[in-house]
């Protein structure tokens, strides 16, 4: 690769002793990448996410913050660059992007204080030194198969009142909105046994089951009053509802589907409107909620959404567009009755 100092540090300026010199070729892989995008990113930040014990204690903590890693890059834009070493830098995001997601990071890792933001150009010299000074990490390898033999046939032996639960959407007043039909996590997760210590494999099995029960999901869901919210799979749509209220719940991570805009016009086509589950009190402060493409959400009650930050990102949509989930106290009550907003509880 040859690079030109000048096109990273500013004209007239010196090379920073790390950097090779005009003409030379980058021997490491990160820093010649890290090279190639920084002309690019001016205006932008790097966030560096180095290696913390916390994060390694296990998988689920790690996958969370890869989630959260490319979700910055896909909103704020920017490269991901992973180090053997276990750190990852985004490099080329948006500042508003990158710092909701070292926030983030910063309390999924355990440290006390959000991750440094590096703004570029004017601190590329401590981008490029961390580039020069790591090797890359190596290529993924794929996962192993899972011993999934009779798993499916587990699955379709489910009668559907063993894994759905009724829920009532009840309004601040007391009066009843509507319903939601949900599956019940952890009888799924029973059915399959160890395997569902994978989460990916939990949520196939979720995502196969809502395609079996689809049919009669939908059919219950047509032409109720009120809102009634069921499950959908990832790849079918529900017969054409009778009247408003009928909405499919997706999970948060469908956002990440090319075909979503798609999808979500089909299913307005057919009467049908969309919930996304999943917003929790970590969440909110990544995502800007008032561009959430849905007619509702539904939030997982925590006593952390009363924190000052994530209240400040609910006061600013419309209550209406808001349902409480999983709370069963006087707390989750009172919370959504202040706020405005629904409250799911068990029928």
């Amino acid at each position: 690769m040859t690079v030109t100092v000048a096109a990273v540090t500013g004209p007239g300026s010196p090379a920073p002793p790390f950097l090779p010199v005009e003409g030379a070729r980058a021997p490491q892989p990160l820093l010649g990448a890290a090279l190639a995008a920084l002309p690019a990113a001016r205006g932008c930040v790097a966030l560096l996410l180095p290696p913390a014990p916390r994060l390694g204690a296990g998988p689920a903590r790690w996958r969370m913050a890869e989630a959260i890693l490319r979700d910055a890059a896909a909103i704020g834009g920017g490269a991901l660059l992973r180090s053997a070493a276990g750190g990852t830098l985004l490099l080329g995001a948006s500042p508003a992007a990158a710092a909701r997601a070292a926030a983030a990071l910063g309390s999924l890792a355990g440290v006390a204080q959000p991750l440094p933001l590096w703004r570029l150009p004017e601190e590329a010299e401590a981008v490029l030194a961390w580039a020069a000074a790591q090797a890359p990490a190596p290529a993924p390898q794929p996962a192993p198969a899972l011993p999934v033999t009779g798993l499916h046939q587990a699955l379709d032996g489910l009668a559907a009142e063993a894994v759905l639960q009724a829920d009532a959407l009840v309004a601040p007043s007391g009066a009843l909105r509507g319903r939601r039909l949900r599956l019940l996590r952890p009888a799924v997760a029973a059915a399959l046994g160890p395997l569902a210590q994978d989460p990916d494999l939990l949520a196939h099995a979720e995502d196969r089951l809502a395609a079996r029960l689809l049919p009669g999901l939908a059919a219950w869901a047509r032409d109720l009053p009120g809102l009634r919210l069921i499950p959908l799979p990832g790849d079918r749509l529900p017969a054409p509802a009778l009247r408003p209220g009928a909405t499919g719940v997706l999970p948060l991570a469908a956002l990440a589907a090319p075909d979503f805009p798609d999808r979500r016009q089909e299913l307005a086509g057919r009467g049908w409107g969309v919930a996304l589950d999943g917003l929790d009190a970590a969440s909110l402060g990544l995502l800007d909620l008032q561009r959430l493409p849905a007619d509702l959400l539904l939030l997982r009650w925590s006593p952390g959404l009363a924190a000052p930050g994530p209240a400040a990102a609910l006061r600013a949509l419309d209550p209406a567009r808001l349902i409480l989930a999983g709370g069963r106290d006087a707390a989750a009550r009172d919370f959504a009755a202040a706020s405005g907003m629904l409250l799911a509880r068990p029928a």
